[in-house]
């Protein structure tokens, strides 16, 4: 890899606390989580990463990078992969020695999904302010590379719950938006990506 005076912009870079001036110090799996989670989805430039057309980089590649940053030193290859396939296996893969985000991709560069067919409904979870503007114009990546859904309401909850305490869900009816040229990606056990969804194939659920 490219020698670098810092491994991340100090302004991007993932914090070792949580927000607030008194948070209490994060676990170690949760820093290389939110510090995957911003190379993989958002910054592979920034720690000097070729990444490939589905989003994966050399995990060999990826530990040196991880141990790039304070704090993180001694961390090993065997720890990023047990991580990867306990409680962040929705959000990350390991296979054929690379690593990858499953979603949440907002850089330029495409990911590349194989289209698959969606249950008869997805459902997405937002704040109730949005609510009107996705049912007039449709549901839009806004600055990731595809819209992202839930595949029961559970989940779409917890997601709206990121920005709301009272957060909206609205159904997906996936054949409507099948017919219109919308194409579905799996992406997790409980993620599915799309291409924006024409407004005519949502409904409010709650």
């Amino acid at each position: 890899m490219q020698e670098r005076r810092e491994a991340y912009p100090r302004k991007d870079r993932p914090s070792g606390r949580r927000p607030g001036p008194r948070g209490p110090a994060l676990s170690l799996d949760e820093r290389l989580s939110r510090l995957l989670a911003f190379v993989l989805r958002h910054h592979p430039e920034e720690a000097g990463l070729d990444m490939d057309e589905r989003g994966s980089v050399d995990l060999d590649q990826m530990t040196e990078a991880v141990r790039a940053r304070p704090g993180l030193q001694d961390v090993t290859r065997e720890q990023i992969e047990r991580l990867v396939a306990g409680p962040q296996s929705s959000r990350f893969a390991v296979s054929g020695g690379r690593i990858r985000a499953r979603y949440g991709h907002s850089f330029a560069q495409p990911v590349v999904y194989e289209p698959a067919e969606p249950p008869p409904q997805l459902f997405h979870g937002t704040t109730p302010e949005a609510v009107e503007a996705m049912l007039a114009e449709g549901l839009k990546p806004g600055q990731r590379q595809h819209v992202h859904l839930s595949v029961d309401t559970p989940t779409a909850r917890e997601v709206g719950r990121r920005r709301s305490s009272h957060p909206a869900i609205l159904a997906i009816d996936t054949a409507c938006a099948a017919k219109a040229g919308v194409r579905f990606y799996e992406a997790s056990p409980i993620v599915w990506l799309s291409d924006p969804i024409p407004p005519e194939c949502i409904t409010r659920y709650e």
